[in-house]
């Protein structure tokens, strides 16, 4: 897994959906909605697939130091 950062919403699907034969939904897929500037964790090939399409981009030590230091102002610990 790596990190990548989105650069506009990004849709990912966690689960995907079922269908019985007479195509009725069994189980819906579960989307996990990333906005813009989140961090978050993918595969390589995922990410690959992001950044070809412009929707997001390996996060460097920056993007997870801001992040860090965002989250400890948060706690109250910075």
């Amino acid at each position: 897994m790596v990190k990548a950062v989105a650069l506009s919403t990004v849709h990912l699907c966690r689960s995907p959906g079922e269908k019985s034969p007479e195509g009725k939904v069994i189980k819906r897929a579960e989307i996990e909605v990333k906005a813009p500037g989140a961090i978050f964790d993918v595969d390589k090939k995922q990410l690959d697939d992001l950044v070809a399409k412009g929707a997001a981009r390996s996060a460097t030590k920056v993007d997870l130091a801001r992040a860090d230091e965002a989250v400890q102002m948060d706690l109250g610990q910075a």
